[in-house]
C-alpha cells in the first residue's frame, strides 16, 4: 500500500512538472511563432518596395549580410544550435554528450528567429523541439533532479515544443516515443502527455485555433485508384533517399569555400534576396508554397520549376549550418512531388481535378516518412495540421508504401544520420568545444 502511494505521488509529480514545462514552452514558442509570422507576412511587400526603388537594394544587402553575421556569431559561440537540433536531443538522451541548456535555449531562439524571419527555407519544428528540450533540462537543473529525471523532463520539453510549433499535441507525444526513445514507459508518457497538452492549450489561447496548414475540404479518395497511392509512395521513398543524401553532402560543398565555416550562414541570407525580388511566394519554410498549390491548379512545368528552386534553396539553407529545421521544407517538397504525380494521374485517368489536393496531402506524409522513418508521427501530424481525419486510410497507404521501400533501400532517419555525422566529427576532433557540461 505504501509502495502504491509512493508511485502515485511520483506520477503526480511528473504530471505537475510536465504542466509547468508545457506552460513555459507554450509561451516561448507562441512568441516565436507570432514574430516569425509577422516578418514573413511583410517580407513580400518589403521586397516590392525595394524592387520599385533599386537604390534600396544596396542597403538591404548590407542589412541581410549583418543578419547573417549575427546568426553566424551565435552559431560560432554555441555550435550545438546548428541545424534542427533534434540530433542533439537524441545525443543527450543516449548519453553521448552534454548540452549547455541556457546557452542553447536563448541562442537557438534568437538565431532561428532571425533565419526564419528573413525568409530562409527552414522550419520552426527543430528550433521548437530543441528550445523545448532545453527548457525541460533547465527545469531539471533548477529542482536538482537526477540523470533519469533529466531525460524525462527533456523529453517532456521536446513533446511540448512540437505540440506548440504546429498545434499538434498527439504528434508531440508520438514523436518522443517513436522517433527519439523508440520505447515506452508510463512515467515518460505521462510527463510528455501533460507537457504536450498544456503547451497546445497555451498556444491556442495566444495564437488561436487556426490549423497551421489551410487545405480546402477533400473528397473521399476512390478505392479503385489506390494503386496510384502505392506507386506514389514508392516514388516518394526514392526521392526521400536522394534528399537525405543531398542534405548530408551539402555541408561538404560549403567546406570547400575559401571562407571560415562560421561565415557559411551568410550565404543563404544573400541568396534569399533574388528569391524575394522575383519569386516572393517561395520565401520561408514552405507553408505558402503548400497553400498556393493546393488552392490553385498549377501546370506540371511550373511545379517542376518551383520544386527545383525549393529543393536547392532548402539544401543551401540547412547545409550552411544555420539554426533551423527541415520539417516544413520537407513537407513543401513532398507537396510538389504530389502535385506533379497527381497532374499525371488526373491527365491519364480522368479523375476529378479536385483530387489534386488529395495527392498533395498524401505525398507530404509519405515524403516526411521517407526522410524521417517515422510513419506514425507523419500520419498524425498531417491529420492534426490539416484537420482531415477522413483521409486517414489513403494517407496511411502512401506512408506505409514509402516506409517499406525506404526500409528496403536501407534508409535511416535523417536525424540518426545527422547524429552519426556529429559523432564522427567529435571523434575526429575530440578537443573541439561543441558541447558544454551542465
Amino acid at each position: 500500500m505504501k509502495s502504491s502511494r509512493t508511485f502515485n505521488i511520483e506520477k503526480l509529480t511528473y504530471i505537475a512538472l510536465g504542466i509547468l514545462i508545457g506552460s513555459i514552452v507554450g509561451l516561448v514558442i507562441s512568441v516565436f511563432r507570432i514574430i516569425v509570422v509577422f516578418f514573413l507576412n511583410h517580407l513580400g511587400s518589403w521586397y516590392q518596395i525595394i524592387k520599385s526603388d533599386p537604390p534600396l537594394l544596396i542597403g538591404w544587402i548590407l542589412f541581410m549580410t549583418t543578419l547573417g553575421l549575427i546568426v553566424s556569431k551565435l552559431s560560432k559561440d554555441e555550435p550545438d544550435i546548428k541545424g534542427s537540433g533534434i540530433q542533439n536531443i537524441g545525443g543527450q538522451l543516449y548519453d553521448l554528450f552534454e548540452i549547455n541548456w541556457f546557452s542553447v535555449m536563448w541562442r537557438k531562439f534568437l538565431g532561428s528567429l532571425i533565419a526564419l524571419g528573413a525568409g530562409l527555407a527552414l522550419s520552426r519544428r527543430g528550433p521548437a523541439i530543441q528550445v523545448g528540450g532545453a527548457i525541460g533540462q533547465g527545469i531539471n537543473a533548477f529542482i536538482k533532479g537526477d540523470l533519469t529525471q533529466k531525460k524525462i523532463l527533456i523529453s517532456a520539453g521536446v513533446s511540448a515544443g512540437l505540440s506548440a510549433a504546429f498545434n499538434a499535441p498527439i504528434s508531440g507525444i508520438v514523436f518522443i516515443l517513436e522517433e527519439i526513445h523508440h520505447k515506452f514507459s508510463s512515467i515518460l508518457l505521462l510527463s510528455a502527455f501533460s507537457a504536450s497538452i498544456m503547451a497546445n492549450f497555451v498556444v491556442l489561447k495566444i495564437v488561436g485555433l487556426k490549423p497551421p496548414l489551410q487545405i480546402e475540404t477533400l473528397l473521399q479518395f476512390p478505392i479503385e485508384h489506390y494503386l496510384h497511392l502505392v506507386i506514389m509512395g514508392i516514388m516518394l521513398a526514392v526521392a526521400g533517399r536522394i534528399y537525405q543524401a543531398s542534405l548530408l553532402f551539402t555541408p561538404n560543398l560549403y567546406q570547400k569555400l575559401p571562407i571560415p565555416s562560421h561565415y557559411h550562414g551568410v550565404i543563404p541570407f544573400l541568396l534569399v534576396i533574388p528569391i524575394g525580388l522575383f519569386l516572393p511566394d517561395l520565401l520561408g519554410g514552405g507553408t505558402s508554397v503548400i497553400t498556393m498549390i493546393t488552392s490553385t491548379r498549377f501546370p506540371t512545368i511550373a511545379l517542376l520549376g518551383i520544386f527545383l528552386v525549393r529543393f536547392l534553396f532548402s539544401q543551401l539553407s540547412y547545409g550552411s549550418g544555420l539554426p533551423g529545421g527541415i520539417f516544413i521544407p520537407v513537407l513543401s517538397i513532398g507537396a510538389l512531388i504530389g502535385g506533379i504525380y497527381g497532374n499525371g494521374v488526373l491527365h491519364f485517368t480522368g479523375i476529378e481535378d479536385a483530387f489534386i489536393r488529395s495527392f498533395i496531402l498524401y505525398a507530404m506524409g509519405g515524403f516526411l516518412t521517407a526522410v524521417t522513418k517515422s510513419p506514425l508521427t507523419s500520419i498524425i501530424l498531417m491529420i492534426e495540421m490539416t484537420g482531415n481525419l477522413a483521409q486517414l486510410m489513403p494517407l496511411a497507404i502512401v506512408v506505409l508504401s514509402a516506409y517499406i521501400v525506404a526500409d528496403l533501400m536501407g534508409s535511416e532517419s535523417i536525424y540518426e544520420e545527422l547524429l552519426n555525422q556529429k559523432r564522427a566529427s567529435l571523434s575526429a576532433y575530440p578537443d573541439r568545444p561543441d558541447s558544454s557540461k551542465n
